[in-house]
């Protein structure tokens, strides 16, 4: 399997600017002939947490959001696996969802890690696909007990859609160097298989700036690509 992680650049609470943005960078990287593209957790809005936003900018899965990807999968013949936030009957999620070349979707992940005003996932869930097993795990959950435990020994690839960001500067290499980047290593290193983590970014003027790059580390922990801290770089790795 050839997979993309695309550390996409985007404008929070700007949906359509974004969207048209994936198109872009989606057409640039299409000559590596990727089987699977990865975003970011909440790709095209941002992570958002007032409800006000949630209210104006969470959609339902299967809904607007999916059917743009779906027909971006197809047109492509590739998976998509990408962060949203989402509506459903019993509050918001912070979710991710892969849809395959057909634009059939295959699995949807909402974050076990979460709190109010955001509604939390109860399971991690697992797909067979032509790579083997994939699992998706949002950005806290690599982290979280529960999570880790849900998945086990279950799945050969886990998908990690990040929006994370440092308080005060961000991006922040040496910090990312010092701190975060051997810290997604050993989370990965104790699930025991291989991880393709992607990480948004947005303007670093602006607060709790996501700090984009992307990174692929092997079941022992052993970091095998990555892309610049601080960029949008696409990372296209063979797994």
């Amino acid at each position: 399997m050839r997979a993309c992680l695309l550390p996409l650049k985007i404008e929070p609470r700007n949906p359509s600017v974004n969207v048209e943005h994936f198109r872009r960078r989606l057409a640039e990287v299409a000559r590596y002939a990727p089987d699977l593209i990865c975003l970011p957790e909440c790709a095209f809005t941002g992570y958002l947490y007032e409800p006000r936003d949630l209210e104006q900018y969470a959609t339902p899965i299967p809904g607007e959001t999916t059917a743009i990807v779906a027909a971006l999968a197809r047109a492509y013949r590739c998976a998509i696996c990408f962060g949203m936030l989402e509506r459903a009957a019993e509050g918001w999620y912070s979710s991710a969802v892969l849809v395959e070349p057909s634009g059939h979707i295959a699995l949807v992940q909402r974050k076990m890690s979460e709190q109010p005003p955001f509604a939390a996932g109860d399971d991690i869930h697992i797909v067979d696909t032509a790579a083997g097993r994939l699992a998706i795990l949002i950005c806290g959950d690599l982290f979280d007990e529960r999570a880790r435990m849900r998945l086990g020994a279950r799945a050969d690839i886990v998908v990690v859609p990040l929006a994370r960001s440092f308080d005060g500067t961000s991006p922040d290499t040496e910090r990312w160097l010092r701190e975060e980047r051997q810290a997604y290593a050993d989370a990965v290193r104790t699930l025991q298989v291989t991880a393709l983590i992607v990480n948004a970014l947005e303007d670093p003027t602006q607060p709790e700036a996501s700090f984009g790059g992307a990174m692929v580390v092997s079941p022992t922990g052993d970091i095998l690509a990555e892309s610049p801290h601080g960029t949008e770089d696409a990372l296209v790795f063979d797994a």
